[in-house]
């Protein structure tokens, strides 16, 4: 496990177009939006940019840091995220019930998840940079590389203990802690996952904006979701799809398997789910059911809103709760969102926040850590904002109570959904356990083969054992 750590820290995590940080794309959030006074900025070459994968790590890009408060001040405490997503809840709730520690905040913000892995690793080598972060986000797909390794604090050292996490769900409780059974990262957003549908599309091609019928009829199944998929494209000549491409069914299927990349002889395996979503992809492609764009490039983003008749556009659109706010916010989806369960139950995302090794201020850390993750107050506050389902089943039962907190206008209003209603049933049955420390690399090297495959460049097998190769060049421990 040592040996496997130490790796995966030293090898930087490349984005893929399938993987983004939690809240959003690198698209989504700002370099320099929601600064407070003092902020300055600091630029860095990096080796990858929004939408390159594995095969474009030769490329570089001036990608700045945004720095908002005094770094230089004696009593600085150093906050590192991806994007604003957790400036917005320092600047915000937590400024409001803690002003005394909010004051001496200073955070950075790399401009992007996929230049924050590459950052923070250089900064987390050099403690006696006045950037060194104290407390850091920490996204899912590389969470346990971090946890994993001694470069976190326990929760005993920050004294949050096993009462303080009690009411947070038990599949967060499991990426953030280690293999000794350590807590250290905690999450505030729980991510279970969904499709999202936009109402005007579904009710012109699916005949219907009702929930039930469009997951019953249409997305209860791959094989009922591929005839939909041919529906739609049949009824608008190719102008409306059901999917910007065939990367909509990757989460579903990669989180929701019953083993991960590899076992505990560090054998690469392949999960039953990923090679069915080898064929639904291809069937996609080879249909011509999709545009065939990647998540996140600009035609994918140009699809939520065109008209499906003069402009491309796409009807749904894999999801979990900052989905929605952080991506579906242009006019076209604002109060016609509708959410369905799909074939199967999964998860995407969710930040967590963990403390270094070397924090300056550990009791700090501590207390910042434990109000905005394990506090219920807090998280009602924070979900009364930004609408997250947040990790902290007393507050969701609270915000439930609440019908115009649990409400939101990016929803349907004739399809009366209810977020919290909608989302708690698939919260319970997540499981992660099948995480691991270098699931962003994997997941982007994965991508790659399955693109020659659907693009009927290598079979099936051949594209197996070329992915099983690539990791283990990536990955010498892992056995191919």
């Amino acid at each position: 496990m040592r040996k496997k750590v130490l790796s995966a820290l030293l090898c930087t995590a490349m984005t893929a177009t399938l993987v983004t940080g939690c809240g959003g794309s690198d698209s989504s959030s700002s370099t320099t939006g929601g600064s407070t006074s003092g902020t300055t900025t600091t630029t860095t070459s990096e080796s990858s940019e929004a939408g390159s994968s594995s095969a474009d790590a030769g490329s570089t890009s001036e990608v700045e840091n945004t720095v908002s408060g005094d770094a230089s001040a004696a009593d600085a405490f150093v906050v590192w995220g991806w994007n604003d997503d957790i400036k917005n809840v320092l600047d915000n709730e937590y400024k409001e019930a803690n002003a005394e520690d909010y004051a001496r905040v200073v955070f950075v913000n790399t401009g992007g998840s996929d230049t924050y892995q590459t950052k923070i690793d250089e900064m987390l080598n050099d403690s006696s940079n006045e950037l060194y972060p104290d407390v850091m986000g920490l996204e899912v797909d590389y969470v346990k590389k971090y946890v994993n390794s001694d470069v976190l604090c326990t929760g005993d050292d920050l004294g949050i203990t096993a009462d303080d996490t009690a009411k947070m769900y038990q599949y967060n409780k499991d990426l953030g802690t280690d293999a000794d059974g350590n807590m250290k990262a905690f999450f505030w957003q729980a991510t279970p996952g969904c499709f999202q549908l936009r109402a005007d599309l579904a009710k012109e091609y699916l005949g219907t904006t009702d929930p039930a019928e469009i997951q019953d009829k249409y997305f209860s199944s791959w094989d009922k979701v591929i005839e939909a998929a041919k529906k739609v494209n049949d009824a608008s000549g190719g102008t409306c799809k059901l999917f910007s491409g065939y990367t909509e069914a990757f989460r579903v299927f990669s989180n929701s398997r019953a083993t991960g990349w590899y076992d505990d002889s560090d054998t690469i395996t392949i999960d039953p789910n990923m090679e069915e979503y080898m064929d639904v992809a291809q069937q996609l492609y080879e249909g011509d059911l999709t545009f065939n764009t990647d998540q996140w490039s600009e035609d994918w983003n140009a699809n939520m809103t065109g008209d499906g008749k003069e402009t491309n556009a796409a009807i749904a659109y894999c999801g979990c709760p900052w989905f929605t706010y952080w991506c579906l916010n242009a006019d076209t989806w604002t109060g016609q969102t509708i959410l369905v369960e799909g074939p199967q139950q999964f998860f995407w995302g969710g930040t967590g926040l963990a403390a270094t090794a070397e924090c300056s201020d550990k009791e700090l850390a501590g207390r910042m850590i434990k109000w905005i993750t394990c506090n219920p107050d807090g998280l009602v506050a924070i979900n009364a904002r930004s609408k997250d389902f947040v990790n902290n089943t007393d507050a969701l039962a609270t915000i439930k109570a609440d019908k115009a907190a649990s409400a939101s206008d990016m929803l349907y209003k004739k399809a009366k959904q209810n977020i919290i209603e909608f989302y708690l049933p698939l919260a319970d049955s997540i499981d992660a356990s099948t995480a691991t420390a270098e699931d962003q690399t994997i997941n982007d090297l994965w991508a790659s083969q399955v693109a020659e495959f659907v693009q009927g460049n290598v079979d099936k097998d051949g594209a197996i054992e070329a992915f099983k190769a690539s990791v283990h060049d990536t990955y010498d421990y892992l056995n191919a």
